[in-house]
């Protein structure tokens, strides 16, 4: 009589660990992933706020406006030279600052390209100004109400049309701006 005892004891436990453990297992499985999943989700844009060229658009904590998109008539006869210029009339301060600017330049046929680290001496030579321009990161010392200018340059192929500029600032994904 003893050993039945032991032997039902012993199965309502077994059966009672598999049942925890089918409850347990995807938890700790969903509470470890976590902010895996947060992560991913913030890094992966989603949202497009499209602005037409020379309009402002509220972004990030500025009035962001595409001031201009300029095709650079020196360059080989496979790549060119693009100067995007853009500035941010900065409205909230800490948000701006909150995360790095990214910048991409695509075209029609969905190609994408980063800017180029240092502007080339064509660029110096035919927009000085745009040349001397900050970056995107310029946004670190943004102070309410000031307007901050900014450029970028790229190289891309000759063959390149329908430009468009894609600007994201981490502190505001998944949302991303376009401009037209």
């Amino acid at each position: 009589m003893m050993a039945a005892a032991v032997q039902k004891g012993e199965r309502r436990r077994y059966w009672l660990s598999l049942a925890a453990l089918a409850i347990v297992l995807p938890l700790a499985i969903v509470v470890n992933s976590w902010e895996s999943a947060v992560a991913w989700r913030e890094r992966n844009v989603r949202t497009a706020l499209v602005a037409e060229r020379g309009a402002a658009q509220s972004y990030a904590g500025a009035q962001w406006q595409l001031t201009g998109l300029t095709r650079l008539a020196e360059g080989s006869a496979d790549a060119i030279l693009i100067v995007v210029e853009f500035e941010a009339a900065v409205d909230d301060p800490e948000l701006v600052r909150k995360g790095a600017c990214e910048v991409v330049l695509t075209d029609d046929k969905e190609r994408r390209w980063l800017p180029a680290f240092i502007p080339a001496r064509a660029v110096r030579q035919a927009r000085p100004a745009a040349a001397d321009k900050p970056r995107c990161g310029a946004l670190l010392n943004a102070e309410k109400g000031n307007t901050i200018k900014m450029a970028e340059s790229f190289t891309i192929p000759a063959s390149a049309t329908g430009l468009k500029v894609f600007l994201t600032v981490a502190a505001a994904r998944p949302a991303y701006l376009i401009f037209k």
